[in-house]
Formats: C-alpha cells, sequence, structure tokens
C-alpha cells in the first residue's frame, strides 16, 4: 500500500494579514487612548475649579462655588470614566505603556477623592456661615448642626487623606504624557497637602467639640479677660474673671469679677503645679500666671480661682482685648456705659491705652466686668462662623488666646490645633523673649520691642549665638497733677520688667547684659529648657538693650552628608505692638545654602536672613546648607 501523508488543514497567514490585524489593533488602543491623552487636561481643569470653589467660599459666594465643584466634579468623571473602563485596562496590560496609564488612574482616583471633600464642604458650609447658618445661636451652639459638622470634617478628613495617598503613587514617568502627568500631580498636590494637614489638625477637636461644648453633660470654664499692658510670661495679666457654664450647647455667663476685688485680691497658698519654677510661695490670683505656657499659668489660676471662691471648674479660656478688637472686626462694633462705641479699631487703645481717660479706677473696674461677656456673645451669635473661627486661630498663633483643659483629651485636640499657648518643644535653635511687669504699671501698653539674633553654625551642628534685645518706652507725656510715682500705679510712665529669654534645650550662656551691666552666666530651667532673667527699667521715651551670647549643642541636623539643616522656632509674646524679629544665620567656611523658606533671603555665600517687622504667629522653619565638595 502506497504510504498515506496527512495533508495539514492550517492556513498560511500571510504577512499582509498580520500587518493589517497589527494595524487594526494600534488603531483601536489609539481611539481608546484618546480619553488617556485628554486625562491631564481634565485633572487641571478640576483643580482649577476646586481652587476657585475655595475662593468663592472664603469670600461668602456658596453658589459660585456650588457651581465650580460641580464642574470639578465633571473634570474628574471624565478622567474616571476614560482610566477606569476598558480603554485603561487595556491599554495598562502594553508593556512600557502601563506605568502612565497606572499613573493617570491614581491621578483620576486623587481627584475624585479631592472633589468628594469639597462636596462635603461645600454642603455643610452654610450650615456654618452666612445668613442661615444655624451652627450658632443667642449664646449657643446648635448640637445638631454641630454634630454634622463634626461627621462632615471626618468625611472631608478621610478623602483628603486618600488624595494624598494617591497622589504619592503617580510617578515621573516620561512616556507620552508623562511630563504633563507628573505637572498635574504636583499642582494638585499643592492644593491637597494644606487642606488634608488642616483637617487632620481639626479633626481631634472637631471630635470632640459636642462634649466640649456640654452635649454630653455641663461644663463650666473659667474666662479670663487678660490685659496686655501689664505682662506676664503667658501673656496680658488676668485682671478680669468670669465662670461659664456651658449645658448641651447653651451657655450661661456667671458674674464677672475685677481680681481687685477684695476676696479675689487676697495672698495665698494653693497646690502648686509639680515643676513649676515661678509659683514660690504665697500668690494673688492676678500674679498666679507668670509660667509661659497656659498648660501651667492656666492650671494655677484655676487652683487658685477654685481656693478663693470655691468653685470647681473644668478649663479655663483666656483672651485677651487684642484679640477681642479682632472679634469685633468681624461681628461689629458694641455700645459701653460712658465710652460710647467701641470697634475693633478703637476698643485696645480704649480699654488698655487710655487709663488717664478713666475717672477713677471703679470706673475702669466697671468697664472691665461689662466687656468681659462680648467674648461669648459674640463668638455665639448667629453668623460668621468661619470668620470667628478664624479670628480666634490667628489671635492663638500670636498668644493673645489659649485654653487650658482639664480632660485631657480635650487638652490633646486644644493642642493638635495650636490653641493651648505653650512653648515649642524644639531641641534646635529656638527664640523666645517675653517680659513680665515689675513696678505695677500699665506701660506695657507703649512697649515697642525688637529682637535680633546672629548665628553662627559649626560643621557639628552646633552654634554661637548673639542675641540683641532692644525694648524701647514710647509711652506719651505723663498728663497727671502729682508727681511720676514710677511704679505702683496705671499713670505711671516708666516700665519696669524682668526680661525672660527662654533658650534652645542645652544652651549654655557665655555672656549677659542688660542696659551694659554684666548678668552672669547662670540660667534656670523649665521643664528642661533653659531661661535667662534679665532686669530693665525704662524711663519714658528711653531705650534700653540686653544682650546674650550661648551656645547651642544641636541648633541644625549634621548627619556627615555635607549637608547641614539649620531648624529654629519662634514664639511670640501676645503684645498689644508685636515685637520685630530678625535672625542671620552663618553656616561653615565652604557651605552654601540651598532653597529658602518664604521670608528668607539669601545674605551672601553660605548665609540667610529673615525680617519680620511684627512676630504675629509661632514659625518654624528648616533651611539647608550644602558643602561644595558634597
Amino acid at each position: 500500500m502506497p504510504s498515506s501523508r496527512r495533508t495539514s488543514t492550517r492556513r498560511r497567514v500571510r504577512p499582509s494579514t498580520v500587518v493589517g490585524g497589527l494595524l487594526l489593533l494600534l488603531v483601536g488602543l489609539a481611539l481608546l487612548a484618546i480619553p488617556f491623552l485628554k486625562a491631564p487636561g481634565h485633572a487641571e481643569g478640576a483643580r482649577t475649579d476646586l481652587e476657585a470653589a475655595r475662593t468663592s467660599l472664603a469670600a461668602g459666594d456658596v453658589a459660585a462655588a456650588e457651581a465650580s465643584v460641580q464642574s470639578a466634579r465633571r473634570h474628574a468623571d471624565q478622567v474616571q470614566d476614560a482610566m477606569q473602563g476598558v480603554g485603561g485596562d487595556i491599554w495598562s496590560l502594553v508593556p512600557v505603556v502601563g506605568r502612565p496609564v497606572g499613573d493617570v488612574r491614581h491621578l483620576g482616583n486623587a481627584l475624585d477623592h479631592l472633589t468628594t471633600a469639597a462636596e462635603v464642604a461645600v454642603a455643610t458650609w452654610p450650615a456654618v456661615n452666612g445668613k442661615d447658618a444655624t451652627l450658632f445661636g443667642e449664646r449657643s451652639v446648635d448640637v445638631p448642626t454641630l454634630e454634622k459638622v463634626v461627621g462632615a470634617v471626618d468625611e472631608a478628613s478621610v478623602h483628603l487623606d486618600a488624595a494624598q495617598l494617591e497622589l504619592g503613587e503617580v510617578g515621573d514617568s516620561a512616556l507620552g504624557v508623562g511630563t504633563r502627568l507628573a505637572e498635574a500631580r504636583d499642582e494638585a498636590a499643592t492644593t491637597v497637602a494644606p487642606l488634608a494637614s488642616g483637617a487632620r489638625r481639626a479633626k481631634p477637636l472637631a471630635d470632640v467639640l459636642p462634649r466640649l461644648f456640654g452635649a454630653e453633660g455641663d461644663q463650666t470654664f473659667l474666662l479670663a479677660l487678660l490685659n496686655p499692658s501689664e505682662q506676664r510670661f503667658s501673656g496680658g495679666a488676668a485682671l478680669t474673671l468670669a465662670p461659664m457654664n456651658v449645658s448641651d450647647g447653651r451657655l450661661e455667663m456667671g458674674k464677672a469679677r475685677d481680681t481687685s476685688d477684695p476676696d479675689l485680691y487676697r495672698v495665698g497658698r494653693w497646690e502648686k503645679v509639680e515643676g513649676n519654677p515661678f509659683h514660690d510661695g504665697k500668690l494673688r490670683l492676678s500674679t498666679s500666671t507668670f509660667a509661659p505656657d497656659w498648660s501651667v499659668s492656666g492650671e494655677t489660676l484655676l487652683r487658685g480661682w477654685e481656693r478663693r471662691t470655691g468653685q470647681e471648674v473644668d478649663g479655663l479660656v483666656a483672651v485677651d482685648v487684642v484679640a477681642l478688637a479682632d472679634m469685633l472686626r468681624i461681628t461689629g462694633p458694641v455700645e459701653a456705659p460712658t465710652y460710647g462705641r467701641l470697634d475693633a479699631s478703637n476698643f485696645t487703645q480704649k480699654m488698655v491705652g487710655d487709663y488717664d481717660a478713666f475717672p477713677d479706677n471703679e470706673a475702669r473696674h466697671d468697664l472691665n466686668r461689662a466687656i468681659v461677656p462680648v467674648f461669648a456673645e459674640r463668638l455665639f451669635e448667629p453668623g460668621n462662623g468661619i470668620e470667628k473661627i478664624e479670628s480666634l486661630r490667628d489671635s492663638a498663633r500670636g498668644r493673645h488666646f489659649a485654653m487650658w483643659m482639664r480632660d485631657p483629651d480635650l487638652q490633646a485636640a486644644v493642642a493638635e490645633v495650636g490653641l493651648s499657648g505653650d512653648l515649642s518643644d524644639t531641641s534646635h535653635d529656638y527664640l523666645a523673649v517675653f517680659n513680665q511687669n515689675t513696678n505695677a504699671s500699665k506701660a506695657d501698653y507703649w512697649q515697642r520691642r525688637s529682637v535680633s539674633s546672629r548665628v553662627v553654625l559649626r560643621e557639628d551642628g552646633s552654634a554661637r549665638v548673639r542675641l540683641t534685645i532692644s525694648v524701647h518706652n514710647d509711652s506719651p507725656p505723663y498728663a497727671q497733677a502729682f508727681a511720676d510715682p514710677r511704679r505702683g500705679t496705671y499713670a505711671t510712665r516708666w516700665n519696669g520688667m524682668t526680661l525672660g529669654v527662654f533658650l534652645p534645650q542645652g544652651a549654655e550662656v557665655t555672656s549677659a547684659t542688660a542696659a551694659g551691666k554684666p548678668q552672669g552666666t547662670d540660667v534656670f530651667d523649665y521643664f528642661g529648657r533653659p531661661y535667662k532673667l534679665l532686669r530693665l527699667v525704662l524711663p519714658p521715651g528711653e531705650t534700653r538693650e540686653a544682650v546674650l551670647e550661648y551656645d547651642v549643642p544641636a541648633a541644625a541636623d549634621a548627619p556627615g552628608d555635607g549637608t547641614l539643616t539649620y531648624r529654629l522656632d519662634a514664639t511670640p509674646q501676645g503684645m498689644v505692638v508685636p515685637q520685630s524679629l530678625a535672625v542671620s544665620v552663618q553656616w561653615p567656611e565652604g557651605y552654601d545654602v540651598d532653597d529658602l523658606p518664604e521670608g528668607w533671603t539669601r545674605a551672601g555665600r553660605g548665609r540667610a536672613s529673615y525680617e519680620v517687622p511684627a512676630l504675629v504667629e509661632q514659625p518654624r522653619f528648616s533651611i539647608t546648607g550644602s558643602a561644595a565638595s558634597s
């Protein structure tokens, strides 16, 4: 039999057929890629819309903000529809091209989360701000609205955190639209980062706000009106006090009392806050706030109040007349008996800067007691919720407002959002200059203080610092019929003070002078932070200087890789006229300064400087210098 052969049934594939198939595939992929190529543009559109929404909300235009957020949603959805569908799935499998596709998907997810957070904010805004806001009422907080706001903060925080995580997954691939993706990522990150950070800080406080406002049981706080014309290291002297009871959101003000009240003015003893070096023996309530931290001075004042009155309290709210003046900027003026209309422009001057106008001490005390309720009344009145919250935040940054809560959870939340009024805990360079009034005058109203720090870094991260403090007594001519007694009265123009310079951790003073006189090099300890005391007496119109030189062991990080990163924190005192601050930093020879933070300038090779005419916040700086060989 002839052998049989199996005949193949497979058809030979022509080269032209292969090319045609690939062409069709590429055409299909190209069509699917059209939305992909448009994704960065939509991302940029969404970012622009969200910025516009934020601007509109700040201006109180909720309708415009809603329109911008709706537009941002359309842009974000177009990115998501393009990249989360079949086209994105197919392109993600293609070698080399898959990475940019994944980047666009992460970018789309980030935009989706960011837009959702904006939608939450816009939906919640009318309840907090505007003519129909329900959060604040007459001396009350609406608890259901407050709980809605707390939920909104929580939801927005979750989406902002998720947006940050997604943006962190977007790479720098340069294929096709890679460069545009990186730019879109960076622009979005610029928007998201401060929002996410702010939401994270706000969340702990938002979570405890219902408890703070009595939704979970009555709370009693002591309101202290501070007078910055007579300074303590903590801020203005607490000369007028009033209890506040909060129950289910409703506030009831107790009787305001001046600390010149015979019962409150008496010297006495009460339990010391452990470690407080400024509580030694007997105190008055008016002298109980010498410690710079309100967590220490606040607790000392509360213990004294309880000793004098027998009334237990849950916390302290300290606010000075500068903060009250800023609140009036938002809420409008008040009418005061005898003194007429008080507004943001004249409130501080009328309250603490024009004692010659008071007919007698009792009239001044009457005004203080009448003004104390203004803070609570204006804070809790309807409308302008966001502006009032921002006013308190800004006042806290300048140490014109602070809170001390005995409940650890409440205090942790207060500290997280920067309302605690405490010193920085930095272990690097630090600037904190305060003064304490020593002649029982009100002359700190006219104080003009400038602080200058000249820092010379060493390669091991240590530094030699020369700190110059210049204080000018800008008081007007003496106006009384009797001779200026120079102390013990609000009428004197003389300004006696003890400067407290709170130094970097581990600092060792090598020389100190005050008004040209040597002061020795010994320092005291405040909870691990050294401080130096310097006495000055300023006649009217005179200027006095104090100069400190000291070594700082860790002014900069020195990892040994040819870089030296200088770190500085600064804390202001709550003064009527904020102090000015100038800092000059010199890196070792051979180093040059890299990118500088806002406000800093290059002052030559390896040198940077910073100047601010009014220190009204608590800045934190980090500046890196690199050796030429690195």
